[in-house]
């Protein structure tokens, strides 16, 4: 139970987080925003690594290196760059195919148990995240493999967690997931990785990284990457109810779309 607290709450935040992000992208760029993202997270991080200090192997590096590299690296970016081709409406609904997967590999892949009800759970959450999304956009070939790209990433990246998590804890993993990721787009910044507008992306990095990630982990290992990766698709709707609190009314889509999704968790958990 206090694991699948812990997913719900990361995958709460990660509904609210964007919203930070996106402003300081649009202050400083997106390089600065991810490294000040970054920093943040390191400013929790840190203190909870340095207080119970371990030294990742070289076996458990590899690991965490493929999964910063494989989520924050290749999926974010080319979901990004598909949405500026196709548009948010075409590309979340293929991005987000990676909630079917991550219910079918792990089982081939590391072993993991294999749940129909999960399965049934992604396929309705996946269902509600196209209803929110639904909208204007142009399908593209290049726009459609990077949104397949990054579901392919984000499937990839909780399994290496998983398999870093054999060698170290969670506040580890998640410390040097962020030291790769703030070395990047350090460099992705420079000659100045300004401070002017980016103390909106630090205190995301706090809340979105610094707390809900290793939470995140917490639950993959103790509920596996299925139902953990699954919880993350409160995301969309969290993010939605957040602008309806601002005032601004939601449509019939993302009310049925909510529910779906809602619907998709409590049927993988309960049943």
């Amino acid at each position: 139970m206090l694991a699948l607290a812990a997913a719900i709450f990361a995958g709460c935040v990660w509904g609210i987080t964007p919203s930070l992000y996106a402003q300081a992208s649009r202050e400083g760029g997106s390089a600065r925003a991810n490294f000040w993202k970054s920093l943040g997270a390191l400013s929790v991080l840190l203190l909870l690594y340095l207080s119970n200090f371990e030294l990742p192997s070289r076996v458990a590096m590899i690991y965490i290196i493929l999964n910063a590299a494989l989520g924050t690296g290749i999926a974010d970016y080319s979901f990004l760059k598909s949405i500026a081709i196709i548009g948010p409406s075409r590309a979340t609904p293929i991005g987000f195919t990676y909630l079917i997967w991550t219910a079918i590999l792990p089982s081939i892949m590391i072993g993991e148990p294999f749940s129909a009800f999960v399965l049934l759970g992604a396929a309705l959450a996946f269902l509600g995240i196209w209803l929110i999304s639904r909208g204007s956009g142009e399908w593209k070939m290049r726009g459609i493999v990077l949104s397949l790209i990054a579901s392919i990433g984000w499937t990839l990246s909780p399994i290496a967690a998983k398999q870093a998590l054999n060698y170290v804890s969670e506040v580890t993993l998640a410390t040097w997931n962020s030291i790769i990721v703030a070395s990047l787009y350090l460099m992705l910044s420079l000659p100045s990785p300004r401070v002017r507008g980016q103390g909106k992306a630090a205190l995301g990095g706090m809340i979105g990284v610094g707390i809900s990630l290793p939470l995140y982990f917490y639950a993959v290992r103790e509920l596996g990457v299925a139902l953990a990766s699954l919880t993350t698709a409160l995301a969309p709707p969290v993010s939605q109810i957040a602008s309806a609190l601002s005032g601004n009314k939601l449509n019939r889509n993302e009310v049925i779309g909510t529910i779906l999704i809602t619907a998709g968790i409590i049927i993988a958990i309960s049943i």
